[in-house]
């Protein structure tokens, strides 16, 4: 075998374990659970493995941008900016999932999501996305009701965090009622 065959042999093998290692990361999105074998699939081939540097912006406040994205390594904080005033909302990392909604349909991002260290993400975009489920029909409503249990799970949350506090405000719940 020559070196030239031996260098393309080897790339291909990289290719094919990266691929491997993002289908097994969609895997654990719970957005994706259930969805069947192919179309996971076909979502691995077609995410995209994104490099950011601190300070770089994944999402931003006011913009449709249309993607989601699964946290590889790094971390980012979710800012929220009100005038000149700007505030640090929650921190994501590894493993987590973010934007799903953006998936769905049109979304302006509510908040701007930044790295705060050198962090790697697998992006998957809104387009690329319904075209796969069109594909397979059977994800919509898969997807549907992996979100429908979010929302429920995210009610549910809430509900507990305001029976230990001392000022019980409930106005914050009933995502789940949408």
């Amino acid at each position: 075998m020559s070196l030239s065959m031996g260098k393309v042999t080897e790339q291909k093998a990289k290719k094919h374990s990266r691929y491997q290692e993002d289908f097994e990361h969609l895997r654990r999105v719970s957005l994706l659970n259930n969805l069947d074998y192919e179309c996971l699939k076909l979502l691995a081939m077609l995410c995209r493995r994104m490099e950011f540097s601190i300070g770089d912006q994944l999402m931003v406040q006011g913009e449709d941008d249309g993607n989601a994205f699964l946290i590889l390594s790094g971390k980012l904080h979710v800012v929220f900016k009100e005038g000149d005033t700007c505030r640090q909302i929650q921190q994501y990392g590894v493993g987590e999932f973010v934007g799903g909604c953006a998936l769905l349909g049109k979304m302006p991002r509510i908040f701007t999501l930044q790295a705060v260290e050198k962090t790697t993400t697998l992006r998957l975009s809104r387009e690329q996305f319904q075209k796969t489920l069109l594909q397979f029909p059977a994800g919509i409503s898969r997807v549907t009701g992996n979100m429908v249990a979010g929302l429920t799970k995210w009610d549910q949350s809430l509900l507990e965090t305001q029976h230990t506090a001392v000022n019980t405000d409930y106005r914050a719940l009933g995502v789940s009622l949408m």
